[in-house]
């Protein structure tokens, strides 16, 4: 399995003129089409995705593990979910929701504990609200 997210920013008015849109995806095992509709006014917003990689120096601990942090803020409270490798992760997921200054707006954090193995191995970690979706991994990150 695999996960992908596209963004197409276009200004608003184009977008109503030009509905609706055609999204194709290749991959070695396939590939998928689908066709794209601009909700219209009102619709609610995607949340803003944020993906915190481990610290290194956590690493150096007793335990050899750190934690990737997600925070998402938007209009909701999604429900956010974590893959490793593209398998789902519920045991050691904590997520706390706050609500923000501004009116409607919500912060949610979620934290995953990843050992250092893990880690150093390549594994790719995911989290995903909605429809957007961050990867991170050694190999993904700068340093």
């Amino acid at each position: 399995a695999f996960l992908a997210t596209s963004h197409l920013g276009i200004p608003l008015e184009e977008g109503k003129s030009r509905k609706p849109f055609q999204c194709r995806a290749d991959h070695p095992k396939g590939s998928h089409s689908a066709q794209v509709s601009n909700p219209g006014p009102g619709s609610s917003l995607l949340p803003v995705v944020t993906l915190h990689p481990p610290s290194r120096e956590e690493f150096q601990g007793p335990y050899r593990n750190s934690t990737l942090m997600c925070q998402v803020l938007g209009p909701r409270r999604p429900p956010i979910r974590w893959l490793k490798n593209g398998d789902a992760l519920k045991e050691g997921v904590v997520t706390e929701w706050m609500v923000t200054q501004q009116a409607g707006t919500y912060l949610t954090s979620s934290r995953v504990v990843v050992t250092e193995s893990e880690w150093d191995r390549g594994d790719i970690f995911t989290c995903q609200a909605e429809q957007e979706i961050r990867n991170t991994s050694k190999g993904l990150e700068c340093g």
